[in-house]
């Protein structure tokens, strides 16, 4: 099923104005290797939980939370993820 702000006006125009430039790809229902937040998840999983023992909920819940922080303060930890799939279907800017 397609989402509704695929098909709003917005969208069918600016396809219509870069159709020279842009190409659609339907991609699977469930496609985790196309999603970045798929790779910014394992990243946090890396960075927060993995091989760590946590006493209580709360300790792993700062640790994520302390994770995600550390992604607010410094943006180059989401672009790196952003430009490994750019690197990997050739987009440029």
């Amino acid at each position: 099923m397609v989402s509704p702000y695929h098909g709003s006006g917005v969208i069918k125009e600016f396809k219509l104005a870069n159709v020279d430039r842009l190409t659609v790809e339907r991609l699977p229902a469930f496609s985790p290797d196309f999603n970045p937040i798929e790779k910014l998840w394992k990243n946090t999983k890396r960075d927060s939980t993995h091989m760590k023992y946590f006493k209580t909920f709360e300790d792993l819940h700062d640790s994520v939370v302390q994770t995600f922080n550390t992604y607010m303060h410094d943006a180059s930890k989401v672009i790196c993820v952003m430009q490994k799939l750019r690197e990997d279907f050739v987009v440029t800017a």
